[in-house]
């Protein structure tokens, strides 16, 4: 359980490497303002001037955020549903990227054999291994992430 922790650190960072907002202030907000319900809904709305990749990022970032919940509740249905719709996102935003570098795709094979792994540990309902699994893939997104600002030349 202690590897939840760095977990709540690692999933709000994500949203600040995709867009700059911090869903958490985000999330309160809204929830002030118009209940959870609506928040919800919000969430599923399409954003408008988003490119395919970019809403592929976000319905990652989702998945994400319902494995840790998964993980914290022992719902471990979820978090293995989850892992296998983060893989097929993964093979699909693939096909995304013009001239992927040999970073890059090796990045993208070992986000997608964690997921595998999460999925596996998740049945096996093995929390310790479920939650490293997780940190993984993070750690696999924020390199990745950082691998394509370098390649594209963005935020330099």
């Amino acid at each position: 359980m202690k590897y939840l922790l760095s977990l709540l650190v690692i999933v709000p960072s994500l949203w600040l490497a995709i867009d700059g907002s911090n869903p958490v202030n985000t999330k309160a907000e809204a929830t002030e303002t118009s209940g959870a319900q609506e928040t919800k809904q919000d969430d599923e709305k399409p954003q408008p001037g988003l490119t395919s990749n970019q809403a592929l990022m976000r319905d990652k970032l989702k998945h994400m955020s319902q494995i840790l919940n998964g993980l914290t509740m022992d719902n471990f249905e979820q978090v293995a549903e989850n892992a296998v719709t983060l893989a097929m996102i993964s093979r699909a935003t693939s096909w995304h990227i013009a001239e992927p570098t040999p970073k890059y795709l090796r990045l993208s094979k070992n986000f997608q054999e964690q997921a595998r792994d999460l999925e596996r540990h998740a049945l096996e309902k093995n929390i310790e291994a479920a939650t490293l699994d997780l940190v993984r893939m993070n750690i696999s997104c924020t390199e990745c992430h950082q691998h394509m600002r370098e390649h594209l030349g963005v935020g330099k």
